[in-house]
Order: structure tokens, then sequence, then C-alpha cells
């Protein structure tokens, strides 16, 4: 599992009623005062237990873990990684209550939330890029909060119209539109650095080319 959540398991409590009615139903066709039925009945609520808990899977309970924005002594990059890092919060949160209706969405959501966590931190270091993540910290990610929300608002309710279903099934689609847009936005980061070694490659290419020194000659 991420390391970003621990696992907290929750089990039935149907193996000890099963366990409580059994002890019920052998007191009354068996005379309780001997220690041999007392081992009779503890191997049956033995073998009830250990067979109830094995067909009956925990309910599993995602908590995140809180998660800490880089520093970079810069007020208002730092006010951005702040920002970053209480929305990285939300999703972790929102992704424990995803997880409980839809571990597949919750696994869409961890991807896109790691994602965020690569743009911050490389801001972070590259403080100069921080204009190209305003719409992404101004518009995508509250956005985004308001629609996974939703989503889980919406997937407890017991009823399930055309217009909640038709809902859903947009919001697990746009998260699907979602992560191709930030791994652009990440990759548009380097632009400039991509633009700046594909020069200085060519300057040094035709350097060694002039001095004579590629090992063409014949």
């Amino acid at each position: 599992m991420n390391n970003r959540y621990r696992e907290k398991k929750h089990y039935s409590v149907l193996p000890y009623y099963v366990i409580g009615i059994s002890w019920i139903i052998f007191a009354l066709l068996f005379p309780m005062y001997t220690v041999g039925h007392y081992v009779v009945i503890a191997l049956i609520s033995v073998a009830e237990f250990v067979v109830l808990r094995g067909i009956i899977p925990p309910k599993i309970e995602r908590i995140a873990l809180p998660y800490e924005p880089p520093k970079t002594g810069i007020a208002d990059v730092d006010d951005t990684m702040e920002l970053g890092a209480e929305y990285i919060r939300k999703f972790d949160e929102i992704g424990g209550e995803l997880y409980a209706v839809s571990p597949a969405l919750a696994d869409k959501l961890a991807d896109i939330r790691e994602l965020m966590s690569t743009i911050f931190e490389y801001v972070a270091k590259n403080p100069d890029r921080l204009p190209r993540i305003r719409r992404f910290t101004g518009y995508y990610l509250p956005t985004l909060e308001k629609l996974t929300r939703t989503y889980v608002e919406l997937s407890h309710q017991k009823l399930r119209g055309e217009n909640i279903q038709k809902t859903l099934t947009n919001i697990e689609g746009i998260l699907d539109t979602i992560k191709p847009a930030f791994e652009n936005l990440y990759n548009s980061l380097y632009e400039d650095k991509a633009v700046d070694i594909s020069a200085e490659i060519t300057v040094l290419e035709n350097l060694i080319e002039k001095e004579g020194l590629s090992g063409d000659k014949q």
C-alpha cells in the first residue's frame, strides 16, 4: 500500500453473534457442568470464529498521513507551497473516503495527487516557474476537490436515479482527463530548460566540429 496512508481494518461483529448463539443453543441441549462440555463448545466457537473471519473480509479504512510542504525561504513561493499542501492533505483525506466506495477511483486520485506533489516540489526548487502554476492552484485544484467530494457524497446515496448515476460517470471520466493534463503541465515546466539544453548541445557540437575533435577525420 502507498506509504502516504496507513490501513485500519474493521472486522465484522457477526462471528461474535454466531458464537454467542452457539453457546445458548449448546447450553439448552447439554448440561454445562463438566469440563468436557466447555471444551467442546470452546472448540466449536474457535472453529466458527476462524471460518467466519476467513469468509467475511474486513472493511479497509485508509487514514492519510500528514503531508508537509517543501520550504524555500521565499515568501510568495512558500505561501503557494502551503496552499498546495492544504490541497494535498484534502485529497489524501478524500482518497481515504473514496477508497471505501471505489478503490479503483481512489487509486486514480492517488496518482493525480502524486503529480501534484511532484509539481509543487519542482516549483519549490525552481521558483521562477511559480507563475506557470497559478491556474493550477487557483482553479484546477479547487474544482477537483469539489468534484471528488461530490462523488463521495453521491456514492453514499441509497437510491441512485439517472441524474446521480450520470454525475458519477462524468466525474469518473474527468479524472481520466485530469491526469494527462497535470502530466502535460509538469512537462511544460521543463520547456525553457529543454530549449536551453538543446541550444547548448548545438553550440557544443559545432565547437567540437570546428576544433576538429569529433573523431570523424579519415
